[in-house]
């Protein structure tokens, strides 16, 4: 599903859109990422602006008028109809594979050279804070600067605490832009009475640097807070927008993410929306079109001369995971790999079925990371494409012991890996030798090819051992004879939480059929597809 789509890509692509002039354009944006502990997992979807919120407007993304000058109504005249001059640049891994107009991975990875002043473009790390200060300002170290804060008591001692945004300051506003990897440091530090104030927690994970925004710029929205909660935003995006919120509430002595949103669209046209609320324990996720066609039908001209849309073709709720820390949330967050800083590798371990591990070179510094969490990642590596060494590998970095695991190595393509109660989880596609008829220079040929006829979902122990199917979709359950016309491009992107396995089937242009199941494959239902 998401509901996605790392900094460097980003930096990258932000400047070749801007050196272009490109009006349109897009963001990525990820929840989808969000990734699990040992025992459980939970895709994190945020939410919109403070404007939004506070008004009860979820699916409301329109540009804030502080923010850009940018309004809905030149955002189509610039950019054009979807479908019509509107350059999307993908959202996450998972995106990206739902979308088949937008950039592929092997894309997205090749980072255009780069002229005007040179940074070092590794991640940086961020200041430890002082354990104790009179004030708020005490906790800002020399080279930094504070960005936002907002009062609140949280421990509830009648004494105002602060929740607050630390950034380092940069003297060189061409690199603060678009270049800077320094983290930005959400802390918090509670009263003690006349003692003063006591560093509560810092995490550079949560929130976005200024250089993940795209062609936006810097995403970054002002922090609100109520009672014991505090809430970040952002937005981002051009004409293709997206925007995320993270609600975090203390409770006997933990901060606690309560509830996120998250919406990604054409302006105001919302296509993903999901809401999850961890107390209840309830997700919510609505679905539309992204395809021109579908678009132009639920997309109607308002008499304010903006634009409205009308129903999605899908919405369904899953069941959440166990309520996570903000620690553990800022860890499972998708952008949270580029803020690592040390990817040794101190061992490696090879599964007993994969037979050529050498032709697996990437490291997880040098790869781009489709899943993580607290404890380890995991992404792919391709080599040796059209030789007799052309693998697609699975490989599992932990993050604690510095051992990197090869665990799966397979012909066709692995996509979506994702980690979820003790089990490895990825797709694969169903590959067999397909005839087709074609035309060339005005005479007929016949050419027989090894083609993707479907896709199956996987799942193995953490060890590589113990794999097996769970689910598999075919595009046509018997292949004719001869094709006259080429097999759609099939993905499968797929939500775990709460025990289920929501999966989405895309099929060239073709509505997407949406599935529900246990993790282990049992009690497979359709419950709908988009477009309707």
């Amino acid at each position: 599903m998401r509901k996605c789509k790392n900094a460097i890509i980003l930096s990258a692509i932000t400047l070749i859109l801007l050196l272009a002039g490109c009006a349109g354009g897009a963001i990525e944006s990820q929840s989808d990422n969000a990734a699990v502990s040992d025992t459980d997992e939970t895709e994190n979807g945020m939410a919109g602006t403070e404007g939004n919120a506070a008004a009860g407007e979820p699916e409301n993304c329109a540009l804030p008028d502080e923010r850009t000058e940018q309004t809905e109504e030149n955002a189509v005249q610039e950019a054009g109809f979807p479908g019509e001059g509107a350059e999307q640049v993908d959202r996450g891994q998972e995106v990206n594979a739902a979308q088949g107009d937008q950039d592929t991975d092997a894309e997205l990875e090749e980072k255009p050279e780069q002229g005007g002043t040179e940074t070092d473009d590794t991640p940086k790390e961020a200041p430890r804070l002082p354990e104790t200060g009179g004030q708020l300002m005490d906790f800002v170290p020399d080279g930094w600067e504070l960005f936002d804060s907002v009062e609140l008591d949280f421990n509830e001692d009648g004494i105002s605490d602060y929740v607050g945004v630390l950034q380092a300051v940069m003297e060189d506003e061409e690199v603060q832009t678009y270049l800077l990897e320094y983290p930005r440091v959400l802390f918090a530090i509670v009263s003690e009475g006349k003692a003063g104030y006591r560093l509560d927690f810092q995490d550079m994970n949560v929130i976005r640097k200024r250089d993940e925004g795209g062609v936006y710029g810097d995403p970054y929205q002002p922090l609100t807070a109520e009672g014991t909660s505090f809430t970040t935003h952002t937005y981002g995006g051009s004409a293709w927008r997206w925007w995320e919120d993270y609600t975090y509430s203390y409770r006997e002595g933990t901060w606690w993410l309560t509830s996120s949103e998250e919406a990604y669209g054409y302006g105001d046209y919302i296509t993903d929306y999901e809401k999850n609320d961890w107390e209840s324990g309830v997700g919510i996720r609505k679905e539309r079109s992204d395809s021109r066609g579908p678009m132009e039908e639920n997309f109607a001209l308002s008499e304010n001369g903006g634009w409205e849309s009308v129903g999605y073709d899908l919405e369904y709720e899953v069941p959440l995971d166990a309520q996570m820390t903000l620690e553990q949330a800022g860890k499972r967050w998708w952008l949270a790999p580029d803020r690592v800083t040390d990817w040794e590798v101190k061992e490696k371990i090879i599964a007993a079925d994969v037979t050529d591990p050498e032709a697996m070179t990437e490291l997880p510094g040098e790869a781009y990371i489709y899943y993580n969490d607290e404890n380890r990642v995991l992404y792919i590596c391709h080599s040796g494409a059209g030789t007799d060494r052309d693998f697609y590998y699975l490989v599992m970095y932990d993050l604690q012991d510095q051992i990197l695991s090869v665990l799966a190595q397979e012909e066709s393509e692995i996509q979506y890996p994702k980690f979820y109660d003790g089990k490895i989880y990825y797709t694969t596609e169903t590959v067999e030798d397909v005839t087709y008829r074609t035309e060339e220079d005005g005479k007929e040929q016949i050419t027989k090819e090894a083609d993707a006829v479907g896709v199956r979902l996987n799942r193995m122990e953490p060890d590589g051992t113990g794999k097996e199917v769970i689910f598999a979709y075919r595009c046509l359950e018997t292949v004719p004879e001869i094709m006259e016309s080429r097999l759609p491009n099939v993905s499968m992107p797929y939500e775990l939480n709460g025990g289920e396995i929501v999966a989405e089937v895309h099929v060239g242009g073709e509505p997407h059929p949406f599935y529900r199941m246990k993790t282990d494959g049992s009690g497979q239902e359709r419950i709908g597809q988009v477009p309707k």
